[in-house]
Formats: structure tokens, C-alpha cells, sequence
């Protein structure tokens, strides 16, 4: 009897787990809005996983449907106040580098819902105490409003430091508001969030992680990066508030980009601010004084461009795509994880075999195993079209940016991998100036002296355990 109780259960389960199986690969094929390569993806990790890969698909897979945060008739409030406080649309006939790529602009001005800014100084940092030297400095000249969204905010002495500038400004009565990503945060403890609510600070959470609500938006960061001191200066890019971006690691230090605004096109940042703040307190603010005017004349054309899983396109990705396919003489990349689209990697391809001179610089280490080895699996589809790949042996680098031309400067929070493009919620400035896109150049060609060639020989001839490690990483890389 027992025996046939224990084979009626096993009968139970098993068909129980298929259907479980089958209806989650129909829920998969049914999602019209994830990538052929993505069902794929998650179909052969359900399949292949027992358990396992359901779990991964509840909790990672299942899709936020592109649904705007925001209705068109509130962010037209907010725009209106921006357009009365700031240019926003530049003349182009003043700016012939915009005029030059009047599609990008435009492509990135109907995509973001941001125009392109005219008068802006801007400096360029790549070292993490520098940049929080400089931070704490704006910070302490606050006199109106802070606005801060970091991706990572971590309690450790960086981030003390930054808590202790924000809690004396707060006291001093301007007015603080700090959006932390949930997820990314981890280790930001409640002490911290306690006294800075104390001290007047406003705080949020971006998706907060509560069981059983988390799962289906655990998978969709925040991972932008800004800081903005009364709607005068902004700051945007890659570091993070936490000791490794400014201290460095064991193994080597934290090579980052970021970017201080000062002018017009901190508008475009307090509008993504606004909205995600708006978002999580359902709360709208449209108040003049977060948008206004500047006395900044320098002709620096820059252009805020936003994505993530909510809005309608995918924004960052496609300017990418058409910046790379516009390229006449040379494109730079540096990214961290190199996990590209089909249309990034046709766009990079095209380019090369057209004459352009790619450069792709990547790390030689890199703080995410998996993401390293998924990224190596893609080196040979480029190097065999003649682009130069460059490993950075320094220590780790981070930065996120493209530079066009002479033309184009990209800096910003989105890498070139899936997760940036479709899951998380970026921002990236495009910089159409000479000056400054030589500079991001400058410091692409002093970085490539302390980097390792990859060549084609190399990689092939890699050992063949590494092969099927990153066959398998790259199997995995459009749910990474």
C-alpha cells in the first residue's frame, strides 16, 4: 500500500512539474515583447534546470510590460516649466557638430522625450576620490535643493561621508531628496536610512524587495547615477557611492567616467529625476525653482538620453546603433560587460568591414565571473572584422563611453549588454562637441598603454575548458 501511495505521488509530482514546465514555456513564447534570443534563452533554462530554472523564471524572467510611469499630461507639466526656464531646443545652425547628426539628435529627442541642450561647461572626472572631492564641494554650496539617485549607495566610510554632507544640508534647511535602488543597495543598513530620515532627509527606495511582491520586478533596476545641486549642476556616469569606487580594490584600482554639468542640460537630468521620483511617491513637483536659468554661455551642445523597461522604445540602444552606423573615421568603446544585441554587434561588424577604426576596451578582470566570460565568448565574432580589443590590467575598469569622430562624447550608467538596454532604467549624456570628444579620446589612447591586445590567436587558442565555459556564459547571456 505504501509502495503504491509513494509511486501515485511520484506520478502526482512529475506531471504535476511538466505542466508547471509547459505553461511557463507558453507564458515565455507569449511575451511579444522579449527577444527571439531571450525565449530561447530562458526556454532551454526552464527545460534543462528541473526546479531550478522555474525559480530563476519567477523570479527573473517574467516580463514588466512597457507601461508609462508617467501620463503624457504630467510630464507635459513638467516640461512646460523646463522650456520657460531653459533652452531647450538649440539652433542648429549655431551648433554645426549637432547639425552634422541632426538624426541622432532627433532619434534620441523622440525616443528620451529630450531635446538638446546648448549651453553647458562640463568637466570630465575618471578618478573616484576626485570626483567625490568635488561632489562634496557642490554639495556644501547647496543652497535650494539636492537631488541623488545612485544605483549603489553602501554604508562603509564613502558613504558616511556622503551621509554626513547631505545630513548637514538637510539641517541647514535645503531641501534633500535620495533615491537608492533597492536591489543595489543591499548593504546600505537601516542605521544610515534612519538618521538621515531624522535629519530631514527625503529617502526612497527604488522597487523595494518584499517577498512575494518582489518577484516581478526584482529583475529591473535602477541603475542610473545622479547627483543634481539646485538645477545648476549635475553630475552623471559610472561611479557609485561606495569605497571601492573611490578607494580602488585589492587587485588594482576603480577606472570610472563620470561627468559634471553645469548649465542647460541639467534640466534634462532633473527631469529623470523628477519622474522617478514622482513614480515611487506619486507625488508631482514642478516647482520653478528646480529648473532655473543659467548664466552659462559656453556653447557646449549636450542631449540627456533616458531608458529603461517602461517606456515605449529602447532608447540608449537605438542611439548607440545609429551613433555606431554613422561613423566615418573611428568609434572608442569602453564597457565593462560586453553582452551585445544582435543590432549592436551588426552595427559594430558593419563598421569595421566599412573602414571605420573600432577600438573595444574591456577588463582583463572583472568583479563578475560569469558576465567576464560571457563577454570574452563574443571576441572572436569582432576581432575577425579587424576591431582591436584592449584588456585594461590597471585594476578594474568600469567606465561606460563611446566617443565618435571628434564629433560625439558618450558618457554615462548603460553598458553594452542586454540587462542596460532592456531591463534597466540608464541615463547617458551625448556630448556634441570637438573639444571634449578629443579629451575622452586622449584618455581612451592613455589608458590603452596600461592594457593587454587581445588578438585572435590568443582567443582561439584559449584552453578548451574556457571554450565551454564561455559557450555557456554566452547561452546565458541575454538573461544575465
Amino acid at each position: 500500500m505504501t509502495e503504491l501511495i509513494s509511486e501515485i505521488l511520484g506520478y502526482v509530482i512529475s506531471y504535476t512539474y511538466l505542466i508547471v514546465v509547459i505553461s511557463s514555456i507558453i507564458t515565455v513564447l507569449a511575451d511579444g515583447k522579449r527577444s527571439p534570443v531571450r525565449t530561447i534563452s530562458w526556454i532551454i533554462v526552464i527545460s534543462l534546470l528541473p526546479y531550478i530554472g522555474i525559480i530563476f523564471y519567477i523570479v527573473f524572467g517574467r516580463s514588466y510590460h512597457r507601461q508609462r510611469r508617467i501620463s503624457n499630461r504630467i510630464k507635459k507639466k513638467i516640461t512646460k516649466i523646463s522650456k520657460k526656464q531653459t533652452i531647450n531646443q538649440v539652433d542648429l545652425n549655431k551648433y554645426p557638430i549637432v547639425n552634422k547628426n541632426v538624426k541622432l539628435a532627433t532619434l534620441i529627442g523622440k525616443t528620451s522625450e529630450l531635446g538638446v541642450y546648448g549651453n553647458n561647461e562640463i568637466e570630465i572626472f575618471t578618478e573616484g576620490e576626485k570626483l567625490l572631492g568635488k561632489m562634496l564641494e557642490d554639495i556644501s554650496n547647496a543652497k535650494d535643493h539636492i537631488h541623488a539617485e545612485y544605483f549603489i549607495i553602501e554604508t562603509d566610510e564613502t558613504g558616511n561621508t556622503f551621509k554626513e554632507a547631505l545630513i548637514r544640508k538637510a539641517k541647514e534647511g535645503v531641501d534633500v531628496r535620495v533615491i537608492y535602488d533597492d536591489l543595489g543597495s543591499w548593504r546600505l543598513k537601516r542605521t544610515t536610512i534612519r538618521d538621515m530620515k531624522r535629519a530631514g532627509i527625503k529617502m526612497q527606495s527604488f522597487f523595494k524587495i518584499r517577498f512575494p511582491y518582489f518577484t516581478s520586478k526584482i529583475n529591473y533596476r535602477n541603475h542610473r547615477k545622479i547627483l543634481i545641486l539646485d538645477g545648476k549642476v549635475g553630475y552623471l556616469g559610472g561611479f557609485n557611492i561606495a569605497d571601492r569606487y573611490t578607494k580602488g580594490l585589492e587587485w588594482g584600482v576603480w577606472r570610472d567616467t563620470h561627468l559634471r554639468v553645469e548649465g542647460d542640460a541639467v534640466a534634462g537630468l532633473q527631469h529623470t529625476f523628477l519622474y522617478d521620483w514622482l513614480y515611487i511617491t506619486k507625488r508631482l513637483h514642478t516647482n520653478k525653482r528646480f529648473f532655473p536659468q543659467t548664466t552659462i554661455t559656453t556653447p557646449t551642445a549636450i542631449q540627456i538620453g533616458i531608458s529603461g523597461p517602461d517606456m515605449e522604445w529602447e532608447s540608449i540602444m537605438q542611439a548607440y546603433c545609429l551613433a555606431i552606423s554613422n561613423a566615418k573615421k573611428y568609434i572608442y568603446i569602453q564597457t565593462p560587460y560586453f553582452l551585445p544585441n544582435e543590432s549592436i554587434m551588426n552595427a559594430i561588424q558593419s563598421a569595421a568591414l566599412s573602414g571605420v577604426e573600432v577600438k573595444l576596451m574591456i577588463p582583463y578582470r572583472s568583479d563578475e565571473k560569469i558576465s567576464y566570460e560571457g563577454s570574452m565568448s563574443y571576441m572572436g565574432n569582432i576581432l575577425k572584422v579587424g576591431v582591436d580589443v584592449y584588456q585594461y590590467t590597471k585594476g578594474f575598469i568600469h567606465s561606460k563611453t563611446l566617443v565618435i569622430d571628434d564629433e560625439i562624447a558618450i558618457i554615462g550608467s548603460a553598458n553594452i549588454d542586454l540587462r542596460s538596454f532592456e531591463q534597466n532604467f540608464e541615463v547617458s549624456a551625448f556630448i556634441y562637441d570637438e573639444e571634449h570628444s578629443k579629451h575622452l579620446k586622449e584618455l581612451f589612447i592613455k589608458d590603452m598603454k596600461v592594457c593587454k591586445k587581445l588578438t585572435y590567436y590568443r582567443w582561439s587558442h584559449r584552453p578548451k575548458y574556457r571554450k565551454i565555459i564561455q559557450a555557456l556564459a554566452r547561452l546565458l547571456s541575454p538573461i544575465l
